[in-house]
């Protein structure tokens, strides 16, 4: 049984964080299912023409039990990471219905107090809930997001399309998920994989040594290493006290059950796979691996696009005027999805 909620954000804000702590300040607006097996579900929808018929964008990032906005303070210094790109959904919102759901157990906006603002680091030393932990996986987060796009159908006025757009870690959550709910009608995976996660270290210390960056021997040893991890993960992938790179063993022994191209190829949906060649997170050599078993059994519904020496953040390091700097494809892919979905 489920309980639909309209929740109405909070009205006071300190003014040190003016640009996006609460949901509506990024334009959206939250509701809440109460489920008697997945517990509280919090979701997100833009509020630009929701009584509009469009489409629906569903939206999943990979980025751990982090909130999406986290106020990072340092003293009087503060700043503000958003884990789900506001840019992103700005930049769909007059097309596109855009959702999302929050992380399990996790506000749509946490502080953190520190001694040296420092994003990346910021972001990795953030304490995860106790139910996000005991959540954490596939399971909770495709079950959940299911019931979200399966009440935002009945809920939204809509055209019918149902695009399921997933980052990284969320590419392949997408894939599952479209796997399941036969009402997303497109699938949109950007800097994702289509085979095991474990598989991208492996091919990290494999190309490390062919680019000479350490030997063919401390490469093997890397390897080595990497397959006693993920022997010992196997061999317990429910653990919640054990952690391995970021995440306890429950979550890669979920995601490392699973490989998506055993779903991608089974599709007749069109699908968008988007790529940059200079990504150690999600390395170009298993998303080519894709393409080519796409061409292997005739199937033309794939739309494989790479971005030549642009890495996981969707950045590329150019030269200009005899300086390195670095260069965003951000809107250049955005632009692109649009136009994917405006032709399929």
């Amino acid at each position: 049984m489920r309980t639909i909620t309209l929740l109405i954000a909070f009205a006071f804000v300190h003014n040190l964080y003016p640009q996006g702590v609460k949901p509506s300040d990024w334009g959206l607006v939250e509701f809440k299912i109460e489920d008697e097996e997945l517990g509280a579900i919090h979701f997100y929808v833009t509020e630009k023409g929701i009584d509009v018929a469009k489409p629906l964008m569903f939206i999943i990032c990979g980025c751990r039990g982090l909130p999406t906005m986290l106020v990072v303070q340092s003293g009087e210094k503060s700043t503000q990471l958003g884990t789900v790109p506001p840019d992103q959904i700005h930049s769909f919102a007059d097309l596109y219905h855009v959702a999302f759901i929050g992380k399990a157990g996790t506000p749509f906006c946490d502080t953190m107090k520190v001694e040296q603002i420092n994003p990346l680091q910021n972001l990795e030393d953030y304490a995860p809930s106790e139910e996000y932990i005991r959540k954490s996986g596939m399971e909770w987060e495709v079950r959940a997001s299911s019931t979200v796009i399966d009440t935002l159908v009945r809920l939204l006025p809509s055209t019918g399309k149902v695009v399921a757009c997933g980052w990284s870690e969320g590419g392949v959550l997408v894939t599952r998920l479209a796997a399941e709910n036969r009402r997303i009608t497109h699938l949109v995976s950007v800097i994702s994989t289509g085979l095991n996660q474990f598989y991208s270290s492996i091919i990290n210390r494999r190309m490390d040594a062919a680019m000479g960056n350490m030997t063919h021997r401390e490469a093997q040893a890397a390897v080595d290493s990497l397959f006693a991890v993920y022997e010992e993960i196997y061999s317990d992938p429910n653990n919640v006290e054990k952690w391995y790179y970021g995440h306890p063993y429950r979550r890669w022994g979920s995601f490392c059950d699973y490989v998506p191209l055993e779903d991608l190829v089974k599709m007749d949906i069109p699908i968008l796979f988007v790529n940059g060649s200079n990504d150690r997170n999600s390395p170009i050599l298993q998303a080519d691996y894709v393409k080519l078993e796409f061409i292997r059994l005739g199937k033309d519904n794939l739309t494989y696009w790479v971005l030549p020496g642009v890495d996981h953040w969707l950045f590329e390091v150019v030269e200009e005027n005899g300086e390195e700097k670095a260069k965003s494809h951000r809107e250049e892919v955005f632009q692109g999805i649009r136009e994917w979905i405006a032709q399929n």
